[in-house]
């Protein structure tokens, strides 16, 4: 019987979607080869409790309450050579609390989705720690500087304007591969749409909107739905709260006053059936949602991005002509009265667009790239 091939994936929890991005690595390498052994942990593992704890606190409270600073910072990261500098010393020293678990589980390749641990691994590597083949795997349509780093012989990503940023950065172009975001296999999945409806007690004949502010329900969901019971035609809503109870609450409490239908749902593991039935989707724009977004080829309106990756993937969307952006809610009427009632050919537009560009195959892809680079370490 042949020795398990052995794939380690390391991610942080900043963010549902870089944990789904190696999740959805892992079961298409497991469905795909029999022989392979994944296993995922998150970098904060590696952490003292208190700081992974803290760190995830604060970077949530900054996003929801400073989100100029937050984009201050990512530009910050992106430009001033003291980053670089600090962060070569942070990553050194929390290395040195990855490198005994690393040695001990011993794969045969590693697959980095987040920066982070991108970060810890590239010291290691540097300071011949470990000589174990590296894939960073990057969950959104832009890269930034930090997740830069010459020791990391293979780099996954979404687009060739990525691929000229890395190139640009010293990174070897040979190990630079354009594969696209990698999503769940259930995006590549046709679901019942009338099923779907059905279950919803949705009408096929009413535009239906889904509304999704990522795992943590960040959008103000509420307000949103308020805005969209101006709009002069019947309209049909998804609220999907996350983790946000809150939210979903104040949702729910809309409902007697409200003259569309909506169905409010917390965390969800069926968005794919979801987006299925959806005509538009209002949206923040991480990687990994507006990935699963141009799967199903559904128009993204996304609201109010954070500065830093938030504003440079919707900048790129935009600019591949897949969404559009509102700025305030009065934008968000303006632009569904737009594409619902005056200008519907610019509706199927969109969505054609997303179809063209969306990978649904990604993360089978991207499995088969690091089965090719584990088994040619396994037999050196």
């Amino acid at each position: 019987m042949a020795k398990s091939c052995k794939v380690l994936f390391i991610s942080a929890p900043i963010g549902a979607g870089h944990i789904k991005a190696a999740q959805s690595v892992a079961e298409a390498m497991c469905r795909q080869y029999d022989h392979v052994e994944t296993k995922l942990v998150n970098v904060f593992d590696f952490f003292n409790i208190f700081v992974g704890k803290n760190i995830l606190t604060i970077y949530f409270k900054v996003l929801e309450l400073f989100p100029k600073m937050y984009g201050m910072a990512y530009g910050w990261g992106n430009e001033s050579p003291l980053a670089l500098v600090g962060r070569q010393i942070i990553s050194r020293y929390l290395a040195k609390r990855m490198e005994q678990y690393i040695l001990g589980y011993n794969p045969d390749i590693i697959v980095c989705t987040h920066a982070t641990p991108a970060g810890l691994i590239s010291s290691l590597l540097k300071d011949k720690k470990i000589a174990i083949p590296v894939v960073g795997v990057v969950t959104d349509f832009v890269v930034h500087r930090l997740w830069v780093y010459p020791e990391i012989q293979h780099y996954v990503i979404a687009n060739e304007k990525m691929g000229k940023f890395l190139f640009d950065h010293g990174i070897n172009g040979n190990g630079i591969k354009v594969m696209g975001i990698p999503v769940g296999e259930k995006f590549s999945r046709v679901s019942d749409k009338e099923k779907v409806m059905q279950n919803l007690q949705f009408c096929s004949e009413i535009k239906t909107i889904l509304i999704m502010g990522g795992g943590a329900g960040l959008l103000p969901m509420d307000k949103i739905v308020q805005c969209c019971e101006n709009i002069g035609i019947p309209l049909q809503m998804i609220v999907v709260a996350g983790k946000n109870k809150k939210m979903y609450q104040k949702v729910m409490n809309l409902q007697p006053k409200l003259r569309n239908k909506v169905q409010v749902l917390g965390y969800v593991d069926y968005v794919n059936e979801l987006m299925a039935i959806a005509d538009l989707i209002i949206s923040k724009p991480g990687g990994i949602t507006c990935a699963e977004t141009l799967c199903a080829g559904i128009p993204m309106l996304i609201y109010r991005p954070i500065p830093g990756q938030e504003e440079a993937n919707t900048n790129y969307l935009i600019e591949q002509q897949v969404a559009l952006r509102a700025d305030s809610l009065f934008d968000i009427q303006l632009i569904i009265e737009k594409l619902f009632i005056e200008q519907p050919d610019e509706l199927i537009r969109l969505r054609q667009n997303s179809l063209k560009m969306g990978r649904p195959q990604a993360a089978v892809t991207i499995a088969d790239y690091i089965y090719s680079q584990a088994e040619m370490r396994r037999n050196c």
